[in-house]
């Protein structure tokens, strides 16, 4: 999973040396602790004993609201031979889920006074949840306004230490136009968190975005029951906080399956209206999920995002886990899974990746909209988690002692390819495309490239191989030609999405020209670097978009 809400106490002295020693270091002398976690498709928990408990923030809406509204209205050598295509897509107008989408009792809606969600009604607090409905992007057009589904986004608390109320009020206005619904805050023990979270839910509010809680079980101690039960009993009522249509407050943990009973979940919750979705990570080989945990209210299978083995991702992780959590959607239990677009940690004791070619983010998506008909809620692995580069959003000020390989290995691309995902997801028909869209991203040195960082290459290195990934978005017939430093090729593309892979080359940069008709369509060039001679390893990617 993501290094979620970590704390540290070790002034990062450089890039380099963040990637050769590895520790969850962070600059601001503050925080205190360190945390780490073993995290994936396979996570196993290991809870850590953390210091002070969660204080209550006193903080108001009055207060924020102002600053809030303010700031929102701101607001290599590549062969022909070796080319790979995909060009599964056409008829984009047309173009809709096979599945049927179910209504269930207890589907997530905002009450905006409209009965336009699937079966919504009003909670005891003022913040029921309507999910948004899809619109358009700059390049794509939805082609319904349903809103049947709901997409949230995971935010590690423990790297916000920075924010303000307008930087929260930004970056909820950056994930709401990519059809992003709701951040599942995963909160941990610094003593400053709580008024980032007062902050976040306030923002929110303002912005008609929604927050909820994401328990993270391997850092908060099973014994401490007071964090989880303070928060949901604060913000419960809450005019941001996600819920059912029941009015229950959603709440999410990260792992926990082997840390409480479910009476010890249940007392946690007070008797507050609770729909409680853990990501538990019991071994259901013999067991059924909700045998074992009656109090849950739904489903988190965390790792989803990723295949378990070196082999492009499928649909078989949900269909086991489906077979064995127990849960009832008609009467309003909810399923959740995940997507994510990447996953490299290169700390000690955490020095490995997931399988992440195979354009993991678009397919990944693509089997969402395909089995649309079995999930409730799609969560993105992460927002902000850039000690596992599976973020999303904008690198921000606050790393946990990654930046030898996140600092300039921009992925906000990838937040623009979410909106076009994410309305398909919702509404079940794919949006139209209507301007030409190109993503291109790649990794910044050779698989077999030797670093003299120390830690060694990471574990499962080779479970990655020296491609350049393209994803066209193209509105018709045409060519695209793809040049890295002194050779380029050339391949025909269809309407709709293209998935093209390229060696990659040594090389500054990548250029990409579509033609059609044989007229030029864009040009467009990647700030994507590929050479030799790291002075670390370095497995992230570098992700852009255009034109």
């Amino acid at each position: 999973m993501v290094a979620l809400s970590r704390p540290f106490v070790v002034l990062l002295l450089s890039s380099l040396v963040a990637a050769k020693f590895g520790q969850r270091h962070h600059h601001v002398p503050k925080r205190v602790g360190l945390q780490r976690r073993a995290t994936g498709p396979d996570a196993v928990s290991k809870r850590a004993v953390c210091g002070k408990r969660i204080a209550k923030n006193s903080s108001v809406l009055d207060a924020v609201v102002p600053a809030v509204n303010a700031a929102i209205n701101d607001a290599g050598s590549v062969t022909t031979s070796n080319i790979e295509t995909d060009t599964t897509t056409t008829s984009e107008e047309s173009a809709s889920s096979t599945s049927t989408s179910s209504t269930h009792a207890a589907s997530p809606t905002r009450d905006n006074g409209k009965n336009d969600g699937p079966n919504p009604s009003k909670g005891s607090g003022s913040g029921t949840f309507v999910p948004s409905k899809p619109s358009s992007g700059s390049w794509w057009k939805a082609n319904s306004d349903s809103n049947q589904k709901v997409v949230i986004a995971h935010f590690i608390v423990g790297n916000a230490y920075s924010y303000s109320p307008s930087q929260w009020a930004s970056e909820i206005k950056m994930a709401s136009a990519q059809g992003i619904d709701a951040f599942a805050l995963n909160i941990g023990y610094d003593s400053w968190q709580p008024d980032r979270v007062q902050d976040a839910y306030n923002a929110a509010a303002a912005a008609g975005f929604n927050m909820l809680f994401s328990f993270d079980m391997t850092v908060l101690r099973c014994d401490d029951n007071d964090i989880i039960k303070s928060n949901i009993a604060k913000y419960h009522s809450h005019p941001a906080q996600l819920k059912d249509g029941s009015g229950a407050s959603i709440v999410t943990t990260f792992d926990g399956g082997q840390c409480k009973s479910s009476a010890d979940w249940s007392n946690d919750m007070d008797g507050i209206p609770t729909r409680f979705i853990p990501a538990f990570f019991n071994d259901l080989t013999n067991n059924v999920l909700k045998t074992i945990y009656p109090v849950i209210g739904g489903d988190l299978l965390w790792g989803g995002a990723w295949p378990k083995g070196n082999n492009v991702i499928d649909w078989s992780e949900d269909a086991y886990r489906i077979s064995r959590d127990g849960i009832n959607r008609a009467a309003g239990d909810l399923y959740v899974t995940t997507v994510s677009p990447w996953f490299f940690a290169h700390y000690p004791g955490k020095n490995y990746i997931w399988h992440f070619d195979d354009y993991l983010y678009a397919k990944r998506w693509e089997d969402l909209f395909s089995h649309r008909d079995q999930v409730d809620i799609v969560e993105i692995v992460s927002w902000n988690d850039y000690g596992e580069s599976t973020y999303i959003g904008p690198i921000g000020k606050d790393q946990p002692g990654s930046q030898a390989w996140v600092t300039g290995f921009d992925h906000t691309a990838w937040l623009e390819m979410t909106g076009y995902y994410a309305a398909a997801f919702k509404t079940g028909v794919k949006p139209t495309i209507t301007a030409d869209k190109i993503f291109i991203w790649g990794r910044p040195h050779g698989v077999d490239d030797g670093a003299p960082d120390g830690l060694g290459k990471p574990d499962r290195s080779s479970w990655t191989t020296d491609k350049l990934w393209v994803v066209l978005f193209s509105t018709g017939p045409g060519s695209l030609t793809v040049t890295q430093g002194p050779s380029s090729t050339t391949t025909g593309v269809k309407s709709g999405v293209n998935k093209i892979s390229l060696p990659l080359g040594v090389a500054e940069g990548v250029t990409a020209v579509l033609t059609r008709d044989g007229q030029q369509v864009f040009s467009f060039s990647a700030p994507i670097s590929f050479g030799n001679n790291p002075p670390s390893y370095n497995f992230n990617a570098n992700v852009a978009a255009g034109p």
